[in-house]
C-alpha cells in the first residue's frame, strides 16, 4: 500500500498489512470493531513498528474494500488511545507511546522440578552455595580492580588469579604448577571439549573415563574425536584411583 493513491499489486499482502485483511471480510456491524483491533495488535505485537507512516485513509478503504469513514473513524479512535499519531497535512503514523511487549526467552537449562534430591553425577547441591561470602568477594574484587581489567582479559584466566591458583595447589596438593601453564576455563565442560581436543591433535583416540560417572563426558569427548572408554568404578573408586593414591598419596 502506498499513500501515493496507487495501488500496486501485492502490495495488500505485504506483512505490515496482511493482519489488516480481517476487517474486509467481517461482517459490515463489525468491520469498524474488527479493524480497530487488527490495528491496536499489530502495534502491540511490533508487526507495525513506531515511525511507520500509515496509508492514507481513502488508500487503505480502497484496498480493503470498505468505508473511508470507517478508517478515519479507526485512525481516530488509535490516536486518541495513543497507538497513532497525525499531523495535519502530514499523514498518519505509529506512535512511540505503545511499545511492544519484548520477546521472553525460554530457559532451556535441565531442571528436576519437585525433587527433594538430585543424585545425577555432576550436579552439587546448590543451596550449599556461599551466597554471602561471595558477594563480598565479589565486592573486594572490584573496589580494587583497574578499570583496563574489566575488558577482555588473558584467555589463559587473569594472571593474578592463575599465580593464586598455582599458589593454592602447591598448599593443597603438594603440586608445584607454573601459573603461565595453568588454564582457568568456565567449569568442567570447557575442560572436557579442551582436553579432548588436546588429546586428538597429539594423535590420541581413546580415554578412559569413570564408570559410573558423568554422562556427559563421552559426548564431549566424541564431538573432540575421542572415544570415552567406560572403567569400572568400586566402592573405593576406579582401579586408577587406587593405583594413584598408592603412588602419590592421598590428596
Amino acid at each position: 500500500m502506498t499513500s501515493s493513491g496507487t495501488n500496486p499489486a501485492g502490495a495488500a499482502a505485504s506483512a505490515a498489512w496482511e493482519v489488516l485483511l480481517p476487517a474486509a471480510s467481517a461482517p459490515p456491524r463489525a468491520r469498524g470493531r474488527t479493524l480497530r483491533a487488527a490495528l491496536r495488535e499489530a502495534v502491540r505485537s511490533g508487526r507495525l513498528a513506531s515511525g511507520t507512516r500509515l496509508p492514507s485513509s481513502r488508500d487503505l478503504a480502497a484496498d480493503l474494500g470498505v468505508s473511508r469513514g470507517l478508517v478515519t473513524e479507526a485512525y481516530e479512535q488509535l490516536t486518541a488511545e495513543g497507538y497513532l499519531r497525525s499531523g495535519r497535512g502530514a499523514g498518519t503514523w505509529v506512535g512511540g507511546a505503545v511499545r511492544a511487549a519484548p520477546p521472553r526467552a525460554r530457559d532451556l537449562a535441565p531442571r528436576s522440578p519437585g525433587t527433594r534430591a538430585d543424585f545425577v553425577a555432576g550436579a552439587p547441591d546448590l543451596s550449599l552455595f556461599p551466597r554471602a561470602a561471595w558477594a563480598a568477594a565479589q565486592r573486594g574484587v572490584l573496589a580494587g580492580l583497574a578499570h583496563h581489567e574489566l575488558g577482555y582479559p588473558d584467555p589463559r584466566g587473569l594472571p593474578r588469579l592463575r599465580t593464586a591458583l598455582a599458589a593454592l595447589l602447591a598448599r593443597r596438593r603438594g603440586v608445584v604448577a607454573d601459573p603461565e601453564r595453568l588454564v582457568v576455563v568456565s567449569g568442567v565442560a570447557q575442560a572436557t571439549a579442551l582436553l579432548g581436543l588436546v588429546l586428538r591433535a597429539r594423535g590420541i583416540d581413546a580415554v578412559a573415563v569413570e564408570d559410573p560417572g558423568s554422562p556427559q563426558h563421552g559426548a564431549l569427548y566424541a564431538a573432540a574425536g575421542v572415544t570415552a572408554v567406560p572403567v569400572p568404578s568400586t566402592t573405593r573408586g576406579s582401579r586408577w584411583g587406587r593405583w594413584e593414591r598408592r603412588a602419590y598419596g592421598p590428596w
